[in-house]
């Protein structure tokens, strides 16, 4: 394992002295970092799985876009970066083996951003693919990761040196990443790993921080929306086959400021996998003792945070099942989606609906619709 870690903090130091020797191109307010992320697994308890001791480690790309200098559009949403990640992480376990992803972030800055030390919260999401994922045949043990398709997403706190020597500077972050497939496949208890991230970054952003912000109009009525969401997924019975999804709704919701925006909503669960999982239990599973098939729809009510930024927004919300004829996971559930808005009225989402902290139930897609 050492060695690796060596290996690694060796090509960083190479890859800088090879920058500083020929000089990057002038990718001016942008930054280019690379970390390596020391962390161990984290499961679910049920999935009965006994990890390998050796700690697995992850190495990440990253290129940044300061929005700190573009006083008319990007300014307006505070102190912070987006940006692109390659990520590459090897669970240094044959039955896990590794994961390919590229994932999309935004960093908020704590402290105003500064040429000294700089503090920041990092939030990132995106696809990646599993190498050996569950099969029932070659690869029984993963219960982890159902399928080759994975949803990464990663929150950690950062601290960046001052620079070091022309443009670097170092960074030290502490976080965790999630792994999981939103129940595309089953299997699927997914995996927390917090993690130790050591980096170097090029920091080639020399422009002038501007402070003066630019606050646009916003519509300051009640809003009215109606959507549907969809998809498809399986129930944790293995091979129990997947199903379509459909969650019709209404919410109305209110622009809070420019940025930032409340919804309460209804919404109809229509889950196929759910139809065949009770079937399933009242005919083959007599300890659940089912006397009758309950219904298999549910209807929850639930309140949402949105964060907007230029057409994107980032909804943060959590709901509560008004109509709840079968026990399936809890009462409670979450849901954390981006959305895409496409002109004044339609709007396109995509989500992770998750109950308690890390029981992924559904990757959703949806089409939304404001009636006025």
């Amino acid at each position: 394992m050492y060695k690796i870690i060596r290996y690694h903090i060796l090509l960083l130091l190479l890859v800088s002295l090879s920058s500083y020797g020929q000089k990057l191109p002038d990718l001016k307010d942008q930054m280019l970092s690379a970390d390596i992320n020391l962390g161990y697994n984290l499961s679910r308890i049920k999935s009965n799985y006994v990890f390998a001791q050796e700690m697995p480690y992850s190495f990440q790309i990253n290129w940044h876009r300061a929005n700190y200098y573009d006083q008319n559009r990007l300014n307006r949403y505070g102190f912070s970066d987006f940006g692109i990640t390659f990520l590459y992480h090897d669970f240094r376990d044959e039955v896990l083996g590794k994961n390919y992803g590229l994932t999309g972030f935004m960093s908020f800055y704590l402290l105003k951003p500064q040429q000294g030390f700089q503090l920041s919260f990092r939030v990132s999401q995106g696809i990646s693919y599993n190498t050996n994922p569950y099969n029932k045949h070659y690869n029984s043990k993963n219960q982890l990761f159902g399928s080759h398709l994975l949803i990464p997403f990663d929150i950690g706190l950062y601290l960046k040196s001052p620079q070091i020597f022309n443009q670097w500077r170092l960074q030290l972050g502490l976080g965790i990443f999630h792994y999981s497939n939103g129940n595309l496949q089953s299997p699927n208890y997914g995996a927390n790993i917090p993690s130790l991230t050591f980096g170097l970054l090029y920091d080639n952003r020399s422009g002038k921080i501007l402070t003066k912000k630019h606050f646009p109009d916003y519509d300051k009525k009640w809003q009215y929306v109606g959507f549907l969401r969809f998809g498809i997924n399986e129930s944790d019975y293995y091979d129990s086959g997947q199903y379509p999804f459909f969650i019709p709704g209404f919410q109305v919701e209110k622009h809070l400021n420019y940025r930032h925006k409340i919804s309460f909503g209804i919404e109809l669960f229509v889950s196929y996998f759910l139809k065949e999982q009770i079937r399933y239990e009242h005919y083959a599973m007599t300890e659940y003792q089912l006397d009758d098939i309950p219904d298999f729809k549910r209807v929850g009510i639930y309140a949402e945070h949105e964060f907007f930024y230029q057409k994107f927004g980032l909804d943060i919300g959590a709901g509560y099942y008004i109509y709840y004829p079968y026990n399936f996971e809890t009462r409670f559930y979450n849901r954390l989606a981006t959305k895409y808005y496409a002109g004044k009225h339609w709007r396109f989402s995509f989500g992770l609906k998750v109950h308690g902290i890390n029981r992924a139930e559904a990757l959703e897609f949806g089409a939304m619709y404001q009636l006025f």
